[in-house]
């Protein structure tokens, strides 16, 4: 489990790393502990990532509230995590859109 944890762990974080939007500040990991921290100033939060994520089916959790926390079982293979990575993204997408809304609201 350890050596599946640094390995999916990098995998992670790498594909995280490809992923281009503005609302993204920084990715920080070590092992499968994955933060993903979001610039101030869009009117969300992580904690409205997390809601976006639950409605497609991942569980994540919001801490001080611009950082969204994944935390995989160290069992995850890179099949799981590529099918993750696609909830995530589209998920990202979804925030940018709640927070062009709120802007012109």
């Amino acid at each position: 489990m350890v050596e599946n944890s640094l390995a999916m762990g990098a995998y992670l974080e790498s594909k995280l790393r490809e992923f281009k939007s503005p609302l993204i500040k920084d990715i920080r990991a070590r092992g499968l502990f994955v933060g993903v921290e979001f610039h101030t100033g869009h009117h969300v939060d992580g904690n409205d990532l997390t809601k976006i994520l639950k409605d497609y089916g991942l569980l994540t959790k919001a801490t001080h509230d611009m950082t969204v926390r994944l935390t995989p079982a160290l069992i995850i293979t890179k099949p799981e995590i590529d099918a993750a990575l696609e909830i995530v993204e589209k998920a990202i997408e979804d925030l940018a859109k709640l927070g062009q809304e709120r802007m012109q609201s």
